[in-house]
């Protein structure tokens, strides 16, 4: 290959696991529960956002003032009724094995709670197919602040990175750092949307990143040396 990266910062939600509507179910259910009912398209709309942020972004100041705390305790448990329903997309699993092949550390960069990744992490068999991963513990700051990117980058000693993401807040957090984009449409964003945001390259899913990831990677590489 003719990139010279060294490092694949990759999303788990909606790049790899098929969860972003179950999140936001879960996410409309808690609304719900506390008498602040909010639309399940405007929660999908921050999908990928921390959780310590989303009440604040659907609902207002107001709400995360008065109901924030009681509304991110009860998404929880609604999640974890939803969890056992979550599969990995297409190609999740092969995609982690090409970027390895491709001569790339892989660090999965998770804003999930601790036991809400653990799901994720036993689907893909994370111990034998990456380097490391963070989970909502490893980071004061969550997404788009690129805290948990520059973790993600210190547990493998990358240097040239390129992020895998499925939302606008995965781009925003990489753009901060400088770190290309490599979207993918199976969160639920448009590729329009995606590139707009600033991804370099959109594919449908996983496999679909697989069966291009020369070309991809070298997008991302070129995309780095102009930064």
């Amino acid at each position: 290959m003719s990139h010279d990266l060294d490092t694949a910062i990759v999303d788990i939600d909606g790049t790899l696991l098929d969860s972003n509507y179950h999140h936001a179910l879960a996410w409309s259910r808690a609304f719900a529960h506390v008498g602040h009912p909010v639309p399940v398209w405007r929660i999908h709309r921050h999908l990928g956002m921390g959780g310590d942020r989303l009440v604040t972004a659907v609902a207002g100041d107001e709400a995360e003032a008065r109901v924030g705390d009681e509304v991110r305790e009860r998404w929880e448990q609604e999640y974890d009724g939803l969890i056992d329903e979550t599969v990995l997309l297409d190609g999740a699993r092969g995609l982690l094995d090409a970027l390895s092949g491709a001569g790339l550390a892989v660090v999965l960069a998770s804003s999930s709670i601790p036991r809400h990744a653990e799901h994720a992490l036993e689907l893909l068999d994370a111990r034998s197919r990456t380097d490391a991963w963070t989970t909502a513990g490893d980071a004061s700051e969550t997404k788009p602040d690129p805290e948990l990117l520059d973790v993600a980058l210190d547990r493998v000693g990358g240097g040239r990175a390129v992020m895998l993401g499925d939302s606008v807040w995965d781009v925003a957090a990489a753009q901060q750092r400088g770190i290309p984009t490599l979207g993918l449409r199976s969160g639920g964003v448009g590729a329009a949307e995606l590139i707009e945001a600033g991804a370099v390259a959109v594919y449908d899913d996983p496999r679909g990143l697989t069966e291009h990831l020369d070309e991809a990677l070298d997008q991302a590489a070129r995309a780095s040396r102009r930064t």
